[in-house]
């Protein structure tokens, strides 16, 4: 088992959210599947799907924000 170096395991709280999601691929009910979503000091916002650490999705901080940007757009917070 390969996992990224530093992804989740020594993130502190205020740096670090479980969210519940579901699995499209395993299933379950809402809240069965947690992702891990971590800010790191160098700004990285890394995404922790399962809570494994193997295989994270890691964005800078212009990624970040245009995430941001879209997700509030679909919210129709924009």
């Amino acid at each position: 088992m390969t996992v990224v170096e530093g992804a989740t395991a020594k993130a502190g709280r205020k740096n670090r959210r479980a969210i519940p999601a579901q699995c499209g691929v395993h299933g379950g009910p809402r809240g069965f599947t947690n992702v891990v979503v971590e800010r790191k000091e160098n700004g990285d916002i890394i995404l922790d799907p399962h809570v494994t650490g193997q295989c994270v999705i890691i964005f800078d901080e212009a990624a970040a924000a245009t995430l941001f940007d879209v997700l509030g757009t679909w919210r129709g917070d924009a």
